[in-house]
This record gives structure tokens, C-alpha cells and sequence, in this order.
């Protein structure tokens, strides 16, 4: 999720929350007498308000505001369950007239996870690349044994990014690694 994205979505969450405060401050208005909103809410026009389902506009305008909605809430939806994963990237050749390599990071990163499985050091490992922002990114969570110091695992997961970077060489893909401890059996 883009920072841009993520200002949209809390700005209109606020704003229908507003709202929401609105609406339900109308009945307490009526009920508690708060002094400047009740007369206000006092001088609108209830019988007019009532009128308004039996007038000729009001199916079309109904019908118009859910069409309307329907698009506004699909146009919101739409950039937030945009998938941001990728699975290849291009290898740049020293002579261009050799073509293009194309890798597939993806599995790259999960036999990185694979051989990282391998070692007693570690109990499990996951990836997942995607663009993190504009980055393409490689993200790995490392659930390490509790049983080693936390200098050999950490240098393990570095050894691990060090042989992930020579195999994307020449891809500006960045790397996260999240390591966690596994429970310490009793």
C-alpha cells in the first residue's frame, strides 16, 4: 500500500466517522436538550422530510445515488486489493546482442528458504516478494531455534542474504529479513 493510498483511505474513514457523529447526535440533541442543537434540529421541517419518498424524483434519485455508490466503492476497493507481488525479473548481459535472461525471483527466494530449512539453526522460513513502495522487495521471515546465540543465528541470516544477493546480481531487488525466535521448550 502506497503512502498516498493509505491518506485516502484514513481521510475517508475520518470523514464517515464525522459523519456518523453527526447523525447520531441528532436523536441525543432532541432527547438531553442541548441548548444550540436542539433549536436547530427543532426548526427543520419533519413533515416535509416524510414527504420526500412519495414525490416523483425521489426513485430515480435513489437509484442514481446507488449506481453512484456502487462505482465510488469499487473505485475505492480496487487499489487496495491490487496484488503487488511479482515472480520475474531481467538479468542485464554484459553484450546485448546475447538476449535477455529472465529469472524467477520467487523461486529463487524459496530455495534460499529451503537451504536455510536445512540447517539446525533454523526451524522455518518463508518468503515473499513484492514491491514494497516503488521497491521491488524479497521478504523473508526467519523463525530461528532458541537453542543458539543470537550472534550465529544472525550471521547465519546474513550469510543467507549474502548468498541471495550473488544469485540476483544484477537485479535491484531489496532484501528484508524478519527474524523471530522460536518458543523455548520448557
Amino acid at each position: 500500500m502506497t503512502r498516498t493510498l493509505a491518506f485516502f483511505d484514513r481521510l475517508i474513514i475520518f470523514l464517515l466517522g464525522l459523519l456518523l457523529l453527526a447523525g447520531g447526535l441528532i436523536p441525543a440533541a432532541l432527547y438531553w436538550d442541548i441548548p444550540y442543537v436542539s433549536e436547530f434540529v427543532r426548526g427543520i421541517n419533519r413533515s416535509l422530510l416524510t414527504d420526500v419518498p412519495g414525490m416523483n424524483w425521489y426513485t430515480v434519485a435513489l437509484v442514481g445515488t446507488m449506481i453512484g455508490a456502487i462505482i465510488l466503492g469499487l473505485w475505492m476497493i480496487m487499489p487496495n486489493i491490487r496484488n503487488r507481488g511479482f515472480s520475474n525479473r531481467f538479468i542485464g548481459t554484459a553484450a546485448l546482442d546475447l538476449g535477455d535472461t529472465r529469472v524467477n525471483v520467487a523461486r529463487v527466494a524459496q530455495a534460499a528458504c529451503n537451504h536455510a530449512e536445512r540447517s539446525e539453526i533454523v526451524k522455518q522460513a518463508k518468503q515473499s516478494v513484492a514491491y514494497v513502495g516503488d521497491r521491488p522487495t524479497a521478504t523473508f521471515t526467519v523463525t530461528a531455534n532458541p537453542d543458539y546465540d543470537l550472534e550465529t543465528v544472525v550471521s547465519f541470516v546474513e550469510a543467507i542474504d549474502a548468498d541471495f544477493r550473488d544469485a540476483v546480481d544484477t537485479m535491484d531487488i531489496d532484501t528484508v529479513f524478519k527474524l523471530h525466535l522460536d518458543k523455548v521448550a520448557a
